[in-house]
């Protein structure tokens, strides 16, 4: 009787997910432990049952790195790139590596961490690091590329979403729309991105000749049911309501909109919204979500691009990447007045 992936299981020692992994080719499992599971299959007889295997140079790890834990434990934003991180790297012969780390676990166990990981290079998901972060990886020794964090400051290289751009893009698109009231919901958890793109929104009130007014600022948490309490709480106490509010991202967006709507807003007819991110999610709200799009596929070939260069020819200086954004029209935004060209 021919053997299947969980008696192979049995046999080796190891989950059968683990042992579809290695049949398929898939990333996930080290390269120590795969090549074992792979001998281990060939003694079997069982080499007919392996995917193509192309030759492999090593591993590079996809590290996932927590502070705040909220932000990065609600987005989908690294499963998104992950296809595209995975495909390059496969075209260097590499294979991806899962490693998640905490800042609150202590540098020593960090360090020991990136140390047992076999693997000879990181892309490292930042969004919620600050640059203090950073000193286990470059004490280690070992080139790494940031992802979704720029660390302007820091001698890192990184690849990052333009976020001055895509709020520009934002605003001047609710300026065109006749909007002149103006507000933004702000989260109360701060990472550089959103931090980026608020200071870009009181830049952009002040290039539109717009005055920043603190009362249309709404600060919320990061969960549903902080960010449609707190939209409620604030506009009830509100006289002045801004006509339109752009979101630090899509999540943030979506459930402000239904805030909203639970005090009988509608919109876009009461108050338009635009988000951030083009998740999924806004095509399914009702309206659709006005956003801006990250195009995700360039995240993860870009920083592999940057990782790999780097590995051949090491460097003195840091390259850091910014991705541009594109606003996508759906129905959250009302046209109020004529369009006026800026």
């Amino acid at each position: 009787m021919a053997l299947k992936a969980k008696d192979i299981a049995k046999i080796t020692g190891v989950s059968a997910a683990t042992v579809s992994l290695v049949l398929n080719n898939k990333p996930g499992v080290g390269a120590r432990k795969r090549q074992e599971i792979i001998n281990k299959i060939k003694e079997l007889g069982c080499e007919h049952l392996l995917k193509d295997m192309p030759v492999v140079n090593g591993n590079i790890g996809f590290v996932v790195y927590k502070t705040i834990g909220r932000i990065i434990d609600e987005s989908p934003f690294f499963t998104y790139i992950l296809e595209g991180l995975n495909k390059s790297l496969k075209n260097y012969g590499y294979n991806l590596n899962f490693v998640y780390m905490d800042k609150s676990v202590n540098v020593q166990s960090q360090k020991s961490q990136l140390y047992t990981s076999d693997c000879k290079g990181f892309i490292i998901f930042g969004v919620e690091m600050k640059r203090e972060d950073l000193q286990v990886f470059v004490d280690s020794g070992l080139p790494f590329v940031v992802l979704d964090n720029s660390f302007q400051d820091s001698d890192v290289d990184s690849v990052a979403i333009n976020n001055s751009q895509g709020i520009s893009k934002a605003m001047e698109y609710c300026y065109d729309m006749g909007h002149r009231k103006i507000g933004y919901i702000r989260c109360k958890e701060r990472i550089t991105s959103f931090d980026e793109r608020y200071r870009a929104y009181k830049r952009r009130l002040k290039y539109l000749g717009l005055g920043y007014v603190p009362g249309y600022v709404c600060e919320v948490g990061y969960s549903e049911q902080e960010v449609r309490r707190e939209i409620k709480t604030y506009l009830e106490k509100l006289a002045d309501v801004p006509t339109v509010f752009i979101a630090d991202n899509d999540f943030i967006a979506c459930n402000a909109m239904q805030g909203m709507q639970e005090l009988g807003y509608k919109i876009p007819e009461d108050i338009s919204v635009i988000g951030f991110d083009d998740r999924p999610i806004c095509q399914m709200m009702t309206p659709a979500v006005t956003t801006i799009n990250v195009p995700k596929d360039a995240f993860g070939s870009s920083a592999v691009d940057i990782l790999m260069e780097k590995m051949k020819r090491p460097r003195s200086y840091s390259v850091k990447m910014e991705i541009g954004t594109r606003l996508v029209e759906r129905e959250s935004v009302k046209q109020i007045g004529k369009s006026i060209d800026i």
